[in-house]
């Protein structure tokens, strides 16, 4: 057992650290395997008797991204104005969805006016989380949306479909913009109220809904496609022009041409390794008989023909 897995298992007295009001090893918890121990270091840090703004935000420096969100977390309860622009510089270079989220929402809470122009743009981010957040952070900061434009992008966020829905012919661009969102869920309820507002201007965003990876976007686009303009005619090429996202046949029939069993495996069948393993095996003994290459001459019209069912198999497969 490493030392520092002892130190992490051994029993920590949260009240002792208060106590000595030793806030680097709070911080320190919020690294802590138990979940336990981590809520009860962020209560103490939050704490009024203890100064920790600042020691809190250098945490926002920490490699460690469970010490990040701990970091983040007690910032937002404690609500210092002096957290706010650590908060905004942290929050354009972290990597995390969860820790950009909670970065968004604790700016609002923390109530400082000059992290709107931060948060603005996160109204056109890709991900719903941050788009929401954004949306939370802005409405708790007291922001109302100057131009038809943002108030859009605000609704978009939040997200009020309806409301979208009702300005129409306005909110073609605005839904275009985001049609990039990372969730498909998101990109299907986009697909489907281009349908509903019924513009052409709507087309571009329709036809990449056709091409679509996910099902649920395709499908939603194809029931828009001719409220959108878009041609019956013209559906099945874009369909058809969508990312395969299955097992490729080429590869599947090669692999078992090669190397009979593992094409098997390369298209999910538990069974395919134990049979390459078979097929090596009686390769292998046949070589020791007949030499090296003869075998595989007896072998590759064999594996010829298990190289066409694994192409088979793999074109069966739905690319979803």
């Amino acid at each position: 057992m490493f030392p520092v897995d002892l130190i992490r298992r051994s029993p920590v007295d949260i009240t002792k650290l208060i106590r000595a009001r030793d806030v680097p090893a709070l911080i320190r918890l919020f690294d802590n395997p138990d979940a336990t121990i981590r809520k009860q270091a962020c209560d103490a840090l939050s704490s009024p008797d203890l100064d920790a703004v600042l020691p809190v935000v250098s945490a926002l420096a920490s490699p460690s991204a469970p010490t990040r969100l701990g970091a983040i977390e007690v910032l937002a309860v404690i609500c210092d104005g002096r957290s706010a622009r650590p908060l905004e510089r942290h929050l354009l270079r972290e990597k995390y969805i969860e820790l950009r989220y909670a970065a968004v929402l604790a700016l609002g809470r923390i109530g400082s006016p000059g992290s709107i122009p931060v948060l603005l743009p996160l109204l056109r981010d890709s991900d719903k989380y941050i788009r929401n957040g954004a949306a939370t952070a802005l409405a708790d900061l007291g922001w109302e949306p100057p131009t038809e434009p943002d108030r859009l992008a605000y609704q978009i966020a939040e997200p009020d479909w309806g409301a979208v829905r009702f300005a129409g012919t306005a909110a073609i661009g605005p839904l275009r913009a985001v049609f990039h969102d990372t969730d498909p869920a998101t990109r299907a309820d986009i697909a489907s109220l281009l349908g509903e507002i019924g513009s052409g201007e709507g087309g571009a965003a329709c036809e990449t809904g056709l091409m679509d990876r996910d099902p649920h976007v395709r499908w939603a686009a194809v029931l828009s496609a001719m409220d959108c303009g878009i041609h019956p005619c013209r559906l099945p090429p874009f369909v058809a022009a969508r990312e395969r996202t299955g097992p490729n046949p080429v590869a599947a029939a090669l692999l078992n041409f090669l190397f009979l069993g593992l094409g098997y495996n390369y298209v999910g069948k538990w069974w395919g390794f134990p049979v390459f393993m078979t097929y090596m095996s009686v390769i292998v003994l046949a070589q020791i008989a007949l030499g090296p290459f003869l075998p595989f001459l007896f072998a590759y019209p064999v594996t010829a023909v298990f190289g066409v069912h694994a192409y088979s198999l793999a074109r069966r497969i739905a690319d979803s």
